[in-house]
């Protein structure tokens, strides 16, 4: 058991295995998914980094003028692939991942989304740990490696190229550099285990100085001596083959839209290596118009939903979402996807209920019986006084009169017997 759980430990602290963990946390900061290891990337990685730990050479041109694209294919690796590189005396893959993180080129290696498998290698040697990290994409065509622009990023390197010996510390503490055949800038900095912004500070470089053998670099600042002051940040980039809008706004910590804002870009447009992309306004510089926004992303060739959503800034829910799709869906070069909220549909407003209500039916109005006044019966006070005689016009109230005091008396006369039939019951 003791055995096992030695072997257990050894496995956890594999400097390939750390060296993938470490690079795809990072690419999770990002919300980047994770490298899938492959174990023929692998193979490539390591066979480079043997050859680095036995000449102490720091280069993408290995043995037999090899490049990480052909040395990726004759491991049997079907698909274009990149490669970072790093080495330094008793150097972990923290600090190898971290030097990476500082170089930009290496930095855009580790959050590249045109890739989404890595493989690493490791090798001792010089007194030296080297690193190297190969990503790849799967391709079912044949891969031309001729018009991969990973390969243009080494078709400069010369095919020999003189190790890196690390100069020792003059009198005062400061430590310089002489350039040889090959060397590189981020080489040079891998090497000595510092940061490629250091060696331009203390230099006076910029992106766009070039070394040549025999140059002396300052590496180091004497005891005491005070650094140069920073410079004023780059107003501009450089595009360098591979970069992209997301990674060069990543590298500068911009946001992408503000990166397209600045550029006057589009999300598709491609870049071209040598171009200059804004990166910030100089002082007094006139902001360019606000562009109207884009709604739709067209779908072009080797487009994916994961890439996209991370291409606007979405989540993969957020886009699905929009696009009323899910992941199961499969996209169609020129089908068009909201990046942005649908505008809501109204919603249907309900038509007030009309209730019919039905018309009165005409009632006949039935008027009511006149009130009629009882008028004492008239008293012939001489027997020559004739009765009058009703005309027509008053013969119809005349004889509501009479049939009102019949009433009237009859009335009385049933108040009368019922009073006196009430007396008999008492007396009874």
């Amino acid at each position: 058991m003791g055995s096992l759980g030695r072997d257990t430990a050894v496995a956890a602290q594999s400097p390939t295995t750390d060296i993938l963990t470490l690079v795809n946390a990072l690419r999770a900061s990002y919300g980047l998914p994770p490298f899938e290891y492959n174990p023929t990337l692998a193979v490539a990685a390591q066979n480079h980094a043997n050859w680095m730990s036995q000449t102490a050479v720091y280069s993408h041109t290995g043995a037999g003028g090899s490049t990480p694209q052909t040395r990726a294919n004759a491991a049997g690796y079907p698909g274009y692939v990149s490669e970072n590189i790093v080495g330094g005396t008793k150097l972990t893959p923290q600090q190898g991942v971290t030097w990476w993180r500082n170089s930009a080129v290496h930095f855009n290696t580790m959050i590249s989304t045109r890739y989404t498998q890595a493989g690493v290698g490791f090798a001792q040697g010089h007194d030296q740990n080297f690193y190297v990290l190969v990503v790849g994409q799967p391709d079912d065509a044949p891969v031309a490696t001729t018009d991969r622009q990973e390969e243009v990023a080494y078709a400069n390197i010369p095919f020999f190229v003189e190790p890196i010996e690390v100069s020792p510390p003059r009198e005062d503490g400061s430590i310089w550099h002489t350039v040889g055949e090959g060397h590189t800038l981020w080489a040079i900095a891998a090497r000595y285990e510092v940061s490629i912004a250091d060696i331009m500070l203390y230099n006076n470089l910029t992106e766009d100085s070039t070394i040549q053998p025999g140059d002396e670099l300052l590496i180091r600042l004497a005891e005491g001596q005070e650094p140069p002051p920073t410079p004023t940040p780059p107003a501009t980039h450089k595009v360098q083959p591979g970069d992209s809008a997301w990674t060069i706004a990543a590298w500068y910590n911009l946001d992408l839209g503000e990166l397209l804002w600045l550029n006057n870009m589009q999300i598709d447009d491609t870049l071209q290596p040598g171009e200059e992309v804004k990166i910030r306004l100089l002082p007094g510089e006139e902001p360019p118009p606000t562009p109207t926004p884009q709604l739709a992303h067209i779908v072009q060739s080797g487009d994916t939903l994961w890439a996209i959503a991370l291409r606007y800034g979405l989540s993969l829910d957020q886009l699905l979402t929009y696009n009323n799709i899910t992941e199961s869906n499969l996209l169609a070069v020129g089908q068009e996807l909201l990046i942005v909220p649908p505008t809501p549909l109204p919603t249907p407003t309900s038509e007030p209920t009309l209730t019919m209500t039905p018309e009165a039916t005409a009632v006949p109005t039935i008027p009511a019986p006149p009130t009629f006044t009882p008028q004492p019966t008239p008293v012939a006070l001489a027997a020559n006084v004739p009765t009058p005689t009703p005309s027509a016009d008053s013969s119809g109230e005349d004889l509501g009169q009479i049939i009102g005091i019949g009433a009237m008396a009859l009335a009385l006369g049933l108040v009368l017997i019922a009073g006196i039939g009430f007396v008999f019951w008492r007396r009874e």
